[in-house]
């Protein structure tokens, strides 16, 4: 029985409802690599652990969260370190010292008793790897190309470290950008790459004119539960405590939370539980309504809700930000979805320039970067928050503020 997760990553049985999803990738690896995207807490770890937990026949995978990463030599030290440290990999890693000045002395001189932390010290105090990533990469890429198993490297929140990377050196971005995308499509190369993003690698991209040096993904946008899924999740978890909801109530828990987003449908529940366990009684409508507004809305997820704010002004630069803000403010007061013409009109207002063919066409641009990074989604020509939770926090703290 699955229980709800809410500070730490679901594994095994927690992992619920994403069995056909990780049967596609297993399918699309045999042929392609993967990006996978989504904002933070819809599962996007949780699947990238589940690939590292129960790999297929044929693979051995990797994890390495790359977030705090703000160089490529980095990048290389932590790719190195954890291959080292591997007992499968270590020995094709360790065939780089034959042509290599000092590798065969650092790696004869590793204590075997090291960790993973230790490694990283040593590479970059004690190697030229942070200095000549890009030779230690195309080499330890050649050597693991036909590895049996062959290595299935998942590298988690890639885009945020591109963009940390660019805005320190973005000629260094480049080239990490162009050598990862060589390897990826290297001739008879057996090497698998998943690649996960909680903010929109394609936007990062296309703000830096490299969206080709990502061309060759197969991208899977990981989207909400379906509702029959979320239906069973809900009784599962509701059965894993031995309470046999009633039907409508489960109903009203599906109602409110809108697009069921796993976590803001295990946080809700876990509050359910939480309360129904503090006051000793049958739940109720009154119950579940709490737990929806104090806790879901106003307690744990607000963390999660403020980093959808927050990278607004990290990820849309300049008085993009300004017009995000704007648009994301009148939606979120709307009762229903709002027309292209009167976003435009905001558009227009908050950027002051008179309507012309190029403000359409950025005006467009804005409303599919809003979409692509899971504010927004766009039916009919009319626009609205893609989770309904959002849009109830962005009413609540920003709906009203004029931006």
């Amino acid at each position: 029985m699955p229980k709800p997760v809410i500070g730490g990553v679901p594994r095994g049985e927690d992992l619920f409802g994403r069995e056909e999803l990780i049967e596609n990738l297993w399918e699309r690896l045999e042929r392609d690599n993967v990006l996978l995207v989504a904002p933070r807490r819809f599962g996007k770890t949780g699947i990238m652990y589940h690939l590292l937990d129960y790999p297929q026949e044929g693979f051995r995978p990797i994890f390495i969260n790359v977030e705090h990463i703000l160089t490529a030599g980095d990048f290389m030290v932590e790719l190195m370190a954890i291959l080292l440290r591997d007992h499968h990999f270590a020995r094709a890693v360790s065939s780089l010292w034959q042509g290599t000045k000092g590798f065969g002395r650092f790696l004869q001189n590793l204590p075997s008793s090291i960790d993973l932390g230790g490694i990283k010290v040593e590479l970059r105090e004690k190697t030229d790897v942070p200095e000549k990533w890009i030779s230690y990469g195309e080499r330890v890429m050649s050597l693991l190309s036909k590895e049996e198993p062959r290595l299935l490297l998942l590298l988690d929140e890639f885009a945020v470290m591109i963009d940390s990377i660019s805005k320190r050196d973005s000629e260094e971005a480049k080239r990490l950008l162009h050598w990862f995308r060589s390897a990826r499509i290297a001739p008879d190369t057996g090497t698998r790459f998943v690649i996960g993003g909680s903010i929109n690698l394609i936007s990062t991209l296309d703000a830096m004119r490299l969206v080709d040096t990502v061309n060759d993904l197969s991208v899977e946008r990981l989207q909400p539960f379906a509702l029959e899924t979320a239906a069973a999740y809900v009784k599962a978890i509701f059965a894993s405590r031995d309470i046999d909801l009633d039907s409508e109530l489960a109903d009203s828990i599906l109602e409110l939370v809108g697009e069921p987003v796993p976590y803001f449908l295990a946080v809700l529940l876990m509050a359910i539980l939480d309360r129904q366990r503090a006051i000793g009684s049958p739940i109720s409508a009154d119950t579940i309504k709490a737990a929806f507004e104090e806790d879901l809305l106003g307690g744990a997820t607000s963390v999660v809700f403020q980093h959808y704010r927050s990278r607004i002004d990290q990820y849309y630069p300049g008085r993009e930000a300004q017009v995000a803000r704007a648009i994301l403010g009148m939606l979120s007061r709307a009762g229903r979805p709002v027309q292209h013409d009167t976003l435009y009109h905001i558009f227009l207002q908050t950027y002051r320039k008179p309507p012309s063919p190029q403000a359409n066409d950025e005006f467009i641009q804005l409303m599919k970067k809003l979409d692509n990074d899971f504010y927004i989604v766009s039916r009919d020509g009319a626009y609205d928050f893609f989770s309904r939770v959002l849009k109830l926090w962005w009413k609540t703290h920003y709906g009203f503020q004029g931006e």
